[in-house]
């Protein structure tokens, strides 16, 4: 359908302003619907308006806009047209004829004021009661068959729709009548895939179709049907996924190789959607590892071998797509392991001697081979015990025994550290104890030490035997257990203590009552 022009006028005085006034109608049944279109023609060259134009309309007494402004006070002039669509009004029960007011009117400093007032036709009515128009459902860009049942030949049709807020008309090469016979005439209509873009977040909506009719060209009235589309399975979202290994560890960034858990990779995500969907959620997966969103990182990697990067794109209708990247090869690894060691004083000879100025040394280490890059260091180093500056890591054959030293203090006790460390940084170590030539009784020198079975080394009494006590051991000052008063290993900070007075007990740190005295006890709780 088209509009029909009205009329074309020339508005106001200086300057003449033209004005077309065009309407569009149809039947609906017993009703009728028109709609309205005013044009306001360019304003150019020396001619200028600098005042508002404001438009009412009215169909049939009602108003169908009331004070709408065609054009503000700016600008005064205008190299194209001004349009104004009233949209449908429906007219219910008209008679012979549907009155039509427009009103032109300005203001801010001018007093036009204009109305022009027409009659709209109204098509006839002849009894439609005997057909009827029947529609299915159909996918977007397939054929949607409509079906017009009919009490003869005759007669034609003319299609449109409306659909997810949108009113249409077939094209013609989109509609193709199939049969025709006296009773009913058939019709396909391919459905234009843009349709889908109507509805963005389903899979399908419904719509209604309606069918003019005509006998011998002249309208009879109109039948509808509902019908539903589809989007078709096909439409979904288009992605890629890209994934690159990232290494904060300086070899193997220079190896290139992902390692686990070492390595890290960061992916990017690209999507685009069809049908007028958008993208609801994106989801990127490796090595057991999920993450959501269209780019970031993910680990340190925990899996190995072959692993294949993997993208899920889901849009606004629910429908998704996985897709997947390049492989990456992720390199098991574990840090390097001592399968054997040992270390013991010795003569040059290696022969354990406890007044031994040597050391007799072993360290055994494998490491994880990372595609044959990857090799361990066997380290050792050694200091008195207590303290002091350790000897400084002396490289030693990995698997063999060594001896090392020479100026070992037959008097001092040492600690013995032996590391395996491989390319990548990985450091492990085991640690060992040489003690001092055993003597049965030795006073330090000062004679503020005193040590059984071995040198003394420090103040106090040093005993390198086990011994057995057959009385009472009566303990003045603080017992203590590898450095820590037993005190504090029985009662450390959190530890309760009942008492049967009101006094604190007399223990290591802060006490706090957090029962009074009931029956007698008094409950304690160690706060520092």
């Amino acid at each position: 359908m088209s509009y029909t022009t009205l009329d074309s006028i020339q508005w106001g005085g200086t300057p003449l302003i033209g004005v077309s006034f065009a309407y569009e109608g149809q039947r609906s049944g017993s009703s009728m619907q028109y709609r309205i279109r005013v044009t306001i023609d360019p304003l150019t060259g020396a001619a200028y308006f600098g005042y508002p134009i404001y438009l009412s309309v009215y169909v049939d007494g009602g108003g169908v806009t009331g004070g709408y402004t065609m054009k503000a006070a700016s600008p005064n002039r205008w190299s194209e047209a001004i349009n104004y669509d009233s949209g449908w009004v429906t007219v219910t029960d008209p008679g012979g004829y549907v009155p039509l007011t427009i009103r032109l009117y300005s203001g801010s400093g001018s007093t036009r004021d204009d109305s022009y007032s027409y009659v709209l036709p109204v098509e006839r009515v002849e009894d439609i009661g005997d057909f009827s128009l029947t529609a299915g459902s159909a996918a977007m860009g397939q054929p949607l068959t409509l079906t017009v049942t009919r009490p003869g030949y005759g007669y034609s049709c003319a299609f449109s729709y409306t659909f997810a807020g949108v009113t249409g008309t077939p094209e013609e090469a989109a509609i193709q009548a199939v049969s025709s016979s006296a009773d009913r005439a058939v019709y396909q209509w391919t459905v234009p895939t843009g349709l889908m873009t109507r509805i963005p977040n389903a899979t399908s909506g419904s719509g209604t179709m309606t069918a003019r009719v005509y006998s011998g060209g002249t309208y009879i009235g109109s039948v509808s049907a509902a019908f539903t589309l589809y989007v078709p399975d096909s439409v979904r979202p288009e992605a890629a996924v890209t994934a690159t290994v990232v290494n904060d560890n300086a070899v193997l960034q220079g190896w290139g190789l992902c390692v686990q858990g070492m390595s890290r990779v960061q992916y990017s995500i690209s999507a685009t959607m069809k049908g007028g969907a958008s993208l609801q959620s994106s989801q990127f997966r490796f090595a057991g590892e999920t993450k959501d969103g269209a780019s970031g990182t993910v680990g340190p990697v925990s899996g190995s071998g072959v692993q294949t990067p993997q993208a899920t794109v889901t849009d606004s209708r629910g429908r998704s797509i996985s897709v997947s990247g390049t492989a990456i090869r992720v390199y098991e690894y574990s840090p390097p392991v001592i399968t054997s060691s040992m270390a013991v004083r010795c003569n040059e000879l290696g022969e354990a001697r406890d007044d031994g100025k040597f050391f007799k040394l072993k360290c055994a280490a494998t490491c994880s081979p990372l595609a044959g890059q990857n090799e361990v260091t066997v380290r050792v180093q050694y200091r008195p015990m207590g303290g002091g500056v350790w000897s400084g890591g002396i490289p030693i054959e990995n698997g063999a025994e060594v001896i090392t030293g020479g100026n070992m203090d037959e008097s001092c006790a040492y600690e013995i550290e032996l590391s395996a460390e491989d390319t990548v940084g990985t450091v492990r170590t085991v640690r060992y104890t040489s003690a001092t030539k055993q003597v049965t009784v030795h006073l330090r020198s000062g004679g503020t030490g005193l040590a059984l079975g071995k040198y003394a080394e420090k103040d106090g009494l040093e005993c390198a035997w086990p011994a057995s006590f057959y009385g009472d051991v009566a303990v003045s000052g603080s017992l203590k257990l590898n450095g820590v008063a037993v005190e504090e290993k029985l009662f450390p900070v959190g530890s309760v203590r009942l008492t049967a007075t009101a006094d604190a007990p007399e223990l290591p740190g802060t006490w706090q009552q957090v029962q009074a005295g009931l029956s007698g006890v008094y409950a304690w709780r160690r706060v520092t």
